[in-house]
């Protein structure tokens, strides 16, 4: 029997693609047991030796986002009540939380005289300041912050992220920063790069990957295309129907109308496929709060345009440069200007010498730097000096390379 594992998380973990890496890693030297929420429906096959629990009453996450304030809490208690209990059943050689409030329960859940050592991962970067007593989520934060010096690591996908929490939990120690990159079997290579790099060019098509809104740049972009001749803008991820709605509208009125298509949620195997013929990859969120200002390194859609060998157009500001630097396949742009955005996307195409430079150095920088295998390697030595678990058992190489 291998050592147990208990993964924490207040959310689905099928929806968090650098989640599911790691679990696909891990079950190489863990028998894996999920507890999640019961929200939004399962999409991922897991490993034979995973066990997910989806704990509570089924919802999607806008119902239990309407939730009133009372069923909020209730359904948060009994998530710590399981946990507690989990925690208890399985003594888990370590147990890993991949969010304040599953970290908050795991943390409560854990008191005992020889607790499980506990690894709280940071996915997303919530407000830290000016908390609502009001609100569940304020206390969860709250709490999360007091308690995170209790943990025994702290993960975060941005090193910013990791300075700004914190700083405000009192905790001086080095986190741990595991980019949010793709695993290396996410984009098989074509058959003929040079055919697909010359098929893109031509295609004249940037693509954005991931939720759509306004803080996501892409009303400035349509501005942006309406200073450009025939380049066109393709959008693959859910939306909220008023952002449609203006999203639409706006591209009528520029006359781009023709030129953009916003597709909507779609299953991997078909995102995939039409992000693949684009041209550009676009990640340009605006500042709007700490989480979207520090995202350089935690933007899974940044690296998996490297890993379809997709030049990108990117932020211009310190957390980019600094994490991405002089990087061949990437191009810089003020997300607050539509000039700046079509000045950066139509330098990509300015010469084709050039582009298939950026293309092939994008794949290769996927390859050699950004798949997650790679990254969180220091993640998986600190599980497994934690847990006990002998770095030998089995080989690390061959068993990564099976579970990717």
């Amino acid at each position: 029997m291998k050592p147990r594992l208990l993964v924490t998380i207040y959310a689905n973990p099928d929806y968090y693609p650098p989640t599911v890496y790691a679990v696909r890693i891990l079950s190489c030297y863990f028998e894996i047991h999920i507890l999640c929420r019961n929200m939004d429906e399962p999409i991922q096959q897991w490993p034979s030796n995973v066990t997910i629990e989806r704990f509570g009453d089924y919802g999607s996450a806008r119902e239990k986002e309407a939730a009133s304030a009372g069923a909020k809490l209730i359904e948060y208690l009994k998530f710590a009540a399981r946990t507690r209990a989990l925690i208890r059943q399985m003594r888990p050689a370590i147990v890993y939380s991949y969010d304040p409030h599953a970290f908050v329960a795991s943390m409560l859940g854990r008191i005992a005289r020889r607790p499980a050592p506990l690894l709280f991962h940071l996915h997303e970067l919530p407000e830290t300041e000016n908390l609502s007593w009001n609100s569940l989520e304020g206390w969860v934060v709250w709490t999360a912050l007091a308690g995170t010096r209790s943990a025994d690591a702290v993960v975060c996908p941005e090193k910013d992220r990791a300075r700004h929490w914190l700083a405000a939990a009192g905790d001086s120690r080095a986190p741990i920063v595991v980019p949010n990159c793709p695993e290396k079997s996410y984009f098989p290579a074509p058959a003929d790069w040079s055919e697909t790099i010359a098929r893109r060019y031509r295609a004249r098509e940037a693509v954005y990957i991931g939720h759509a809104s306004a803080d996501n740049g892409h009303l400035e972009t349509l501005r942006a295309l309406a200073m450009t001749d025939a380049i066109r803008m393709r959008v693959i991820g859910g939306y909220r129907p008023e952002f449609g709605a203006s999203f639409n509208t706006l591209a009528r009125e520029l006359g781009v109308a023709d030129r953009v298509s916003l597709d909507g949620w779609l299953a991997l195997d078909e995102l995939q496929a039409r992000a693949s013929r684009a041209s550009v990859g676009l990640s340009i969120y605006k500042p709007v709060t700490k989480g979207l200002e520090y995202v350089a390194s935690a933007s899974n859609k940044l690296f998996e345009y490297a890993a379809m060998g997709l030049p990108v157009v990117v932020p211009d500001r310190a957390s980019y440069r600094d994490f991405l630097g002089n990087a061949e396949w990437v191009t810089y742009a003020d997300v607050e200007e539509p000039k700046s955005i079509a000045r950066a996307i139509t330098s990509i195409f300015a010469d084709n010498d050039r582009y298939v430079a950026m293309s092939r150095a994008a794949r290769r920088a996927f390859e050699e730097q950004y798949n997650y295998e790679r990254v969180f390697t220091p993640a998986l030595e600190r599980i497994f000096e934690l847990s006990g678990v002998a770095k030998s058992q089995p080989a690390v190489a061959r068993d990564l390379a099976e579970a990717s």
